[in-house]
């Protein structure tokens, strides 16, 4: 029953933050509010870690099927303007290497666990069956076992994590990015 009721709620969100033509929108009010990290400097320029982390918070729910729409409001002169979006293409763009790196990496250690696990029980059958070593047999079944349930783990549970992860970032990299004047 909670369930439903969450979903019946996220649905309606979901409404609400929708325009005409299907895009999900996140206004943000640049008037009186810090635009660029003060740390960022000359090419590597950046804007303030709290308005992508704003955008992060309204739009973590959004399925990555929906297209965003970043409306940003207030007075940004046309060449600003397009040093924001350069800026914005290139944090998401260094995010999804970030999160392409975390599936090879992800990848990798699946793969070397199952090849490690076979091994391990493949020793653990043969010390069975050719051996009395009844302690050295289960110490090589349980890392055997082990490591298949590590490399089911990052299968299962690990990599749609980093798939739905990455989808979500593509959606920011699509992003439409609009400036409008303050509002009052």
């Amino acid at each position: 029953m909670i369930g439903k009721k969450h979903t019946e709620e996220l649905i309606e969100y979901l409404k609400q933050i929708r325009d005409d033509e299907g895009y999900a929108v996140v206004n943000i009010n640049l008037e009186g509010n810090e635009i660029y990290d003060p740390y960022s400097m000359k090419e590597q320029k950046d804007l303030c870690g709290e308005i992508y982390e704003y955008i992060d918070a309204q739009t973590n729910v959004v399925p990555a099927e929906i297209p965003l729409r970043i409306k940003f409001y207030g007075d940004v002169p046309a060449e600003e303007q397009e040093e924001i979006r350069r800026m914005m293409h290139r944090h998401y763009t260094q995010k999804t290497y970030d999160v392409s790196w975390d599936l090879v990496a992800n990848l990798r250690k699946m793969l070397l666990l199952a090849i490690f696990g076979v091994c391990v029980l493949a020793a653990y059958f043969f010390v069975v069956f050719k051996y009395d070593q009844p302690i050295f047999s289960e110490v090589l079944s349980v890392i055997g076992t082990f490591s298949l349930w590590e490399a089911a783990n990052s299968l299962l549970l690990e990599r749609p994590h980093l798939r739905r992860e990455y989808k979500n970032i593509e959606q920011n990299l699509a992003q439409r990015i609009e400036f409008l004047p303050p509002q009052k």
